[in-house]
């Protein structure tokens, strides 16, 4: 099965990728990987409010009793929120493409990539913003009415249910955004397409090859699972060593500088969260590439017109890039077996005889006068003539 083997392959795809090491490509890597690791995943956050009781929760005190500056304040630090978010998730639209044009070239140009796909990058932050919007409409629509008791709607039972519809709907939202950004994006890419173009062309693949993609996106969560819960530890362990200077250094200049101590201290202190940052994104770079490398190969494995990466899948397998094992995959002949099949397709044969050999290999002395032929002598060791009349080598035998 493509899904499972498409699992081994992505191991080899990434490291050809991302060896020998590079700082340069590992730093922009990073940066890429800080949006498409973020949004991309298929993962991201939808908030469904509190499934508790409702007469557990009911707050005493209204929102009139508020402050008018504290609404306002919260109304603005909401917008700031909501406006950053846009701004990230449209970064995030265009450092799509980037990320699968650098994993189709083999080269990382993010400035080139970015400008050649944001008209691209528009199109699908459009889908997503409204893929979002629809999710939290459907699914949190239940559950606000069921937490704020409206129309006589509320009772345990009617949140347990909302929430659990609220589940369903992430899940198809979380499936849905993991395929346009997983399947759905590289074919944009290939054949520039719309989103919804895309989606159509993908859509007969998807239909014909349900069952690899199920697989998919059952072996993609539970090694998402493992993979987050080793990058948790590495990162806790990474950013403790990371801290330890940054914290050394930062009591020492308050101990011994005072004042100043402290002002540095900070600097400091914001340098150390800067260093963890920068880890935490290289340790996502591999991870990132591995997922994303997964995804193109299983398009390419269930639909060879859809294949973005021909070069590196012929590169990784022996067979010319079918997935699977190297079934057809020949030994190099040794030069032994070489003869022998040449051997075999001109009809020679070992010879067993002297005149095997002169028959097989053109020896054979026809007209008596070759050199290197001891047959040519006759009783005397003299060289045999042509005629009577002729002597060639009777003279040297003489000594004259």
């Amino acid at each position: 099965m493509d899904a499972v083997d498409d699992l081994r392959d992505s191991i080899e795809a990434t490291r050809n990728f991302l060896t020998p090491v590079r700082a340069g490509v590992w730093l922009r890597l990073a940066i890429v990987a800080l949006f498409v690791g973020g949004f991309g995943t298929g993962f991201p956050s939808i908030p469904s409010g509190d499934v508790g009781p409702v007469e557990e929760q009911a707050p005493d005190v209204g929102t009139e009793a508020l402050p008018e500056d504290v609404l306002i304040a919260a109304a603005v630090a909401l917008g700031f929120l909501f406006i950053v978010w846009l701004i990230f998730a449209f970064i995030s639209a265009i450092m799509e493409f980037v990320f699968i044009e650098s994993l189709r070239s083999m080269d990382v140009r993010v400035r080139r990539y970015s400008n050649e796909n944001v008209g691209r990058g528009i199109r699908l932050f459009g889908f997503r913003v409204f893929l979002v919007l629809t999710a939290l409409l459907v699914g949190g629509t239940p559950v606000a009415a069921t937490l704020l008791g409206l129309d006589g709607v509320g009772g345990a039972g009617a949140t347990v249910i909302a929430a659990l519809f609220a589940i369903a709907v992430y899940v198809v939202y979380a499936i849905v955004n993991r395929f346009t950004s997983e399947f759905v994006a590289p074919v944009m890419l290939l054949e520039e397409r719309g989103v919804l173009s895309a989606w159509r062309r993908f859509w007969s693949t998807l239909g014909s090859n349900w069952t690899e993609y199920a697989v998919y996106l059952i072996l993609v969560w539970i090694i998402q699972a493992a993979v987050g819960l080793a990058v948790g530890i590495l990162m806790l362990t990474g950013g403790i060593v990371v801290a330890i200077p940054f914290v050394l250094l930062a009591v020492a200049f308050v101990l011994l500088l005072g004042d100043i101590g402290a002002v540095l201290a900070a600097i400091v202190v914001l340098a150390g969260v800067v260093a963890f940052a920068l880890f935490a994104l290289l340790v996502q770079v591999p991870v990132v590439s591995y997922f994303k490398y997964y995804a193109l190969l299983l398009l390419g494995d269930t639909n060879g017109e859809l294949d973005l990466i021909p070069d590196q899948r012929a590169a990784i397998r022996t067979d010319g890039g079918e997935a699977g094992s190297d079934a057809d995959y020949e030994e190099p002949m040794t030069p032994a077996d070489r003869w022998e099949r040449e051997d075999e397709g001109t009809g020679q044969k070992e010879p067993d005889s002297e005149s095997d050999w002169q028959a097989d290999y053109g020896w054979t002395d026809e007209d008596g006068m070759d050199d290197w032929d001891d047959a040519d002598l006759d009783d005397r060791g003299d060289r045999e003539d042509r005629g009577e009349d002729e002597d060639r080598d009777d003279d040297q035998d003489r000594g004259w």
